[in-house]
């Protein structure tokens, strides 16, 4: 009884490959999520930056705005 169930068994080619596949992929899988969460990031910042500059631009149009429709009320 010197051979234990764990050192009697062969290892099969065909697992080892499959794991190590398996693990590969992974690997892969989890660098792709990386750099797609890093691209979406950039995007949110650049969207961040351009809504501060809409909203400071729709700001100054309505001030325009607001100074043309006081003149047509002083104008009456």
């Amino acid at each position: 009884m010197s051979d234990s169930k764990w050192t009697s068994k062969p290892v099969d080619i065909a697992h080892l490959l499959t794991t190590i596949t398996m693990i590969v992929a992974s690997i892969v899988y989890i660098t792709g999520l990386d750099k797609r969460i890093s691209i979406n990031e950039k995007q949110i910042e650049h969207v961040k930056v351009q809504r501060v500059e809409d909203q400071s631009r729709i700001e100054k149009q309505l001030d325009t705005i607001n100074e043309k429709l006081d003149k047509l009320i002083e104008s009456k």
